[in-house]
């Protein structure tokens, strides 16, 4: 069973699609020199929120991958967001057309 790890921001300066791109270039990077990573995204709510979802092959990487985004965005994007809440849990399962 794959882990996920849910972040949730408000935008705080800047556009989504600003910090999309600075995260797709920097985090996506980060998370993918993680062991157990699996997949990265990035969304924006009608309300304003950034929504970041990730992948991981166990709770404790999930786990990490918390700390490790908290690192990143405190010294790449401290200036257009701020950190919302967390979550890590199973993910139960994905399905595309």
């Amino acid at each position: 069973m794959s882990h996920v790890r849910i972040g949730v921001y408000a935008l705080t300066g800047g556009t989504a699609e600003e910090a999309g791109d600075r995260a797709q270039k920097g985090m996506l990077s980060v998370f993918r020199d993680q062991p157990g990573f699996k997949a990265y995204g990035l969304a924006e709510t009608r309300e304003g929120k950034l929504i970041s979802v990730s992948l991981w092959d166990s709770g404790e990487q999930a786990q990490q991958a918390n700390e490790l985004a908290a690192t990143w965005v405190s010294e790449n994007l401290a200036d257009r967001i701020r950190l919302e809440s967390t979550q890590v849990g199973d993910f139960m399962f994905f399905e595309s057309a």
